[in-house]
C-alpha cells in the first residue's frame, strides 16, 4: 500500500501528502524515547533529549526487569521491589526536566490488571501523559477496568490491525490517545481512515513504532494532512542506523520531522545497504 502511494506521487509529480488534498501543518512533532538500559543514566538522556526540542519523552522504567521481549512474568504481576525502582527512575526523569516535558509511559502490555492499576496510581504525581497498553490488547474488558479505576490518560492501538478494532475502543471510550501502526494496519490508506475514524471522538493519533524509516516517513505524509496529531513516535538511538537504510538523511530539527517537497514519498530505500545488513534479532 506504500509503495502504491509511493507510486502514485510520482507519477503525479506530488508529495504522497498533497495527494490528500494539502497540507494542514509544515512539519511534524515527534516524541522520543529514554532508554534504560543506555550507559547515560535515565535522568541525564531526557535532559539532553529536552535540549535538543524533544517535549515528549516516552519509557518503559520496568523494562529492565521484564527483560527482552517483555515476558519474564507471564501472570502480568512484578515485584514490588521492581516495580519501585521503576518508580524512583520516573521521579529522576521529571526532576531532571522539569514540569515543562511530557513522560509518557509504555507498559507493552505486560500487566494484569490490579498490576496496572497499583503502577498507575504511584505513577500519577508525576504528571504522567500517557499509560500505554497497560494489559494485553485481547481483553477490552480488562481495559476498561484499568481505564475506569485510573487519572492517568491510556494510549493503545500498536497491536489493533484494522479501523474496525478501533470502533469499540472509540465508542466505549478505553483510551484518550490512539497509536496505530501504519506497517502493522496495512499502509497509508488504513492510517488515514484510522485517524478520520478518531476525528469526531477529538481523540489524538499518535502513529507507533520507530523501527525503520518507513514508519516514520509514510507516518508522517498522512499526519502532514491529519488534524487530531498528537506527535509520530521517532527514536534518536536508531536514527543513524535510519539514515543508512534510506538515500538521504532523515530532516530532523529541533524536536519536528521536515518532509522534503518531493515526489512520492522523497525517500528511497538503500537497498545494496538493506541487503548487505540483516537484523539478526528477525533470523
Amino acid at each position: 500500500d506504500i509503495a502504491l502511494w509511493d507510486i502514485q506521487g510520482k507519477v503525479s509529480g506530488k508529495p504522497v501528502y498533497d495527494l490528500f488534498g494539502g497540507v494542514l501543518r509544515e512539519k511534524i512533532p515527534l516524541y522520543t524515547h529514554v532508554n534504560p538500559d543506555e550507559p547515560q543514566s535515565p535522568p541525564e538522556q531526557a535532559k539532553y533529549l529536552a535540549s535538543q526540542g524533544f517535549t515528549a519523552l516516552k519509557t518503559d522504567p520496568f523494562y529492565p526487569e521484564m527483560q527482552k521481549h517483555h515476558r519474564k512474568y507471564v501472570d502480568g504481576s512484578i515485584p514490588a521491589s521492581t516495580a519501585s525502582k521503576g518508580i524512583e527512575m520516573i521521579a529522576s526523569i521529571r526532576e531532571a526536566v522539569g514540569n515543562s516535558i511530557e513522560i509518557l509511559i509504555d507498559c507493552h502490555g505486560n500487566f494484569n490488571v490490579p498490576t496496572a492499576i497499583n503502577l498507575a496510581h504511584k505513577l500519577e504525581k508525576y504528571d504522567i501523559t500517557w499509560f500505554e497498553e497497560p494489559v494485553q490488547p485481547d481483553s477490552n474488558e480488562a481495559l476498561k477496568q484499568v481505564k475506569q479505576s485510573i487519572n492517568i490518560p491510556i494510549a493503545v492501538g500498536e497491536r489493533l490491525y484494522t479501523r474496525w478494532g478501533f470502533v469499540p475502543i472509540l465508542k466505549e471510550k478505553l483510551a484518550d490517545y490512539i497509536m496505530p501502526d501504519i506497517l502493522w494496519t496495512g499502509g497509508i490508506t488504513e492510517l488515514k481512515k484510522i485517524s478520520i475514524l478518531a476525528e469526531p471522538f477529538y481523540i489524538p493519533v499518535s502513529p507507533h513504532d520507530a523501527n525503520g524509516p518507513l514508519n516514520i516517513i509514510a507516518g508522517g505524509h498522512v499526519m502532514m494532512s491529519t488534524p487530531n496529531l498528537y506527535k509520530l513516535e521517532y527514536s534518536t538511538t536508531l536514527g543513524s542506523t535510519y539514515n543508512k537504510l534510506i538515500t538521504e538523511p532523515l530532516n530532523i530539527e529541533n524536536g519536528f520531522l521536515h518532509l522534503p517537497n518531493k515526489p512520492g514519498l522523497g525517500f528511497d530505500l538503500n537497498f545494496e545497504y538493506i541487503e548487505a545488513h540483516p537484523d539478526p534479532d528477525w533470523n
